[in-house]
């Protein structure tokens, strides 16, 4: 059918992940080549097209694939014209010359060959396309994967792409839960099919939702297929919210679980994607569990109290994903940012800010949101009702953050700084404000 034309830190954060694809004997041989270059991650291998197809949207920086697993070029052609990194492909010895000049053809591919490919030797090569390519999508503000048109629709029928929402900060008790449970919330009333997961152990949402304990992730972890997300759903009018574990044993195991298993975050999301899900917001937890919904993420909302510690804690969480995780997640550096919870008698976004950007060295991503403390807001969670519904402050400080994340135009992001002549220390640096 051929002839039918048609590790240190440094280290990990700059690992180029690959996907193998092939028959068993030449993935052990290809992974070999490999696995001693700390230039690379083998993150996953297929050996079949449906394997292939499902992890090709993890968008590895790297597909070195033997097309021998496809019956013929067709397969082959429409399965790399999705793909957006650097692939390497070998071509069965029978490949017509019209069949290489098809493949060779798309965007994607960067070499095509027929016999055998010699890894080692192509190491350089392969590098230097993957950072290149890494590269332009940074600059370019997103990942093409991510941003793929949905069927989610914004205001006045404008389309929007798949938004995966990581609410995080890597301290807790900051209110990443009722940044989280609010934001979905006003996704789906603003006519966006949502999905809120929850991520905690013991899981919050259902206390503060009014909702069962279970179903829960446990359910779906069990069943991890589309019918098996619809089972173990829950409502709170037109959001349907996935609960958290019941128990930090649950969580564990859900730790130690890879990335590309059935029952993993990533592929919860990835599932919830083809369900036609606009909007995914994920409530990530302050453990280790946090690196999964960071690797299934598009966006990042770091919530953040506004204090000295507040600072030090979110650069932190903020030097966590684009240093310490580089290359193991979509989250642009414009897909960052920051909502100030509890606001009032201590810092105000600018004077936060700019300690913020003289922890960092840098600009940090804006304050695009002032959420007041108003009691209001914890009377509504204990009466089982959304602060959105109840508390007028909490809506006005909500609704900046959502109209950046689910409006067509976007919001304006604030410009944080001022002119004023207030000013701290803060680790050896003097802030001025």
């Amino acid at each position: 059918m051929w002839n039918h034309p048609g590790m240190n830190l440094q280290q990990a954060a700059d690992a180029v992940t690959v996907l193998l694809a092939g028959s068993i004997p030449r993935l052990q041989a290809w992974y070999t080549a490999l696995a001693a270059d700390a230039r690379f991650r083998v993150a996953m291998q297929a050996s079949d097209p449906q394997d292939l197809k499902s992890k090709l949207v993890t968008s590895p920086d790297v597909l070195v694939l033997d097309a021998g697993i496809y019956p013929g070029p067709q397969p082959l052609l429409e399965d790399l014209t999705r793909y957006h990194g650097a692939a390497y492909v070998l071509l069965p010895m029978e490949a017509s010359r019209e069949a290489m000049d098809s493949v060779a053809q798309i965007p994607c591919v960067k070499g095509v060959y027929k016999g055998e490919m010699n890894l080692v030797g192509m190491a350089g090569e392969m590098y230097a396309a993957a950072q290149a390519q890494r590269q332009a999508r940074m600059s370019a503000g997103m990942e093409a994967l991510w941003n793929r048109p949905q069927s989610g629709m914004g205001a006045g029928g404008a389309p929007l792409g798949l938004r995966v929402v990581a609410v995080w900060n890597q301290a807790g008790g900051v209110g990443k839960t009722t940044i989280a449970t609010n934001l979905a919330y006003e996704a789906a009333r603003r006519g966006l099919p949502t999905l809120l997961v929850g991520m905690g152990a013991p899981d919050d949402l259902p206390l503060i939702l009014g909702l069962k304990p279970e179903p829960n992730l446990n359910h779906w972890r069990a069943n991890p297929t589309a019918e098996g997300l619809k089972l173990a759903l829950q409502k709170v009018d037109t959001l349907d919210v996935l609960a958290g574990f019941p128990d930090v044993l649950s969580e564990a195991r859900a730790i130690t679980t890879p990335l590309d298993a059935p029952e993993s975050i990533p592929k919860l999301v990835l599932t919830a994607a083809y369900m036609g899900y606009a909007v995914i917001v994920l409530d990530a937890p302050p453990t280790a569990l946090a690196s999964a919904a960071l690797a299934a993420a598009n966006t990042l909302v770091l919530v953040a109290r506004p204090s000295l510690e507040g600072v030090m804690r979110t650069v932190e969480a903020y030097r966590t994903v684009v240093e310490r995780l580089a290359g193991e997640h979509h989250i642009p550096a414009a897909g960052v940012y920051v909502a100030l919870n509890r606001t009032g008698a201590r810092m105000g976004a600018d004077e936060w800010h700019k300690a913020a950007s003289a922890l960092l060295g840098r600009p940090f991503p804006p304050v695009v949101a002032q959420i007041p403390d108003e009691p209001k807001v914890g009377e509504a969670q204990d009466g089982r009702k959304l602060p959105l519904n109840v508390s007028d402050g909490f809506a006005r400080g909500v609704k900046p953050l959502a109209d950046a994340l689910f409006s067509p135009q976007g919001a304006q992001a604030p410009q944080n700084g001022s002119n004023g002549k207030k000013s701290f220390e803060i680790f050896g640096v003097r802030v001025k404000v």
